[in-house]
């Protein structure tokens, strides 16, 4: 765990979101907290990160069940799952990217080459 903590440059509270936030189904999050929690807001539009590198939202639906994301030259059709963290996590299953949504930030991992592809991203 620790050589994937270095390896990302992820800091072990930002990886353990990343590595504990797995599919729940309702019952298993708990039916009060559903799925955002915390009440974090999703909006459209470019989020600039760490290294010079952006990720454009260009759609969420109403009910943040579902988002479009532009990163890399490439479209990504994002759907909300339940994290046990609190976070919001979207996932694409077909390309492994993942957008996770905490407090103060956002970030963009590649689950399938194991990195992180944009990091400290804000509106």
């Amino acid at each position: 765990m620790r050589t994937i903590v270095h390896s990302l440059g992820l800091a072990p509270a930002i990886l353990c979101v990343a590595l504990a936030s797995a599919h729940l189904p309702a019952s298993a999050a708990g039916e009060s907290s559903g799925f955002n929690p915390h009440g974090f807001k999703f909006p459209v539009g470019v989020y600039r990160c760490e290294l010079n590198r952006s990720v454009d939202v260009r759609q969420v639906s109403a009910d943040m069940q579902s988002a479009v994301l532009h990163f890399d030259k490439k479209e990504y059709r994002m759907r909300a799952v339940d994290a046990r963290s609190g976070a919001l996590r979207y996932e694409d299953p077909q390309s492994g990217l993942v957008w996770l949504m905490i407090a103060s930030k956002s970030m963009l991992l590649d689950t399938k080459k194991g990195r992180q592809l944009a990091n400290e991203c804000k509106t």
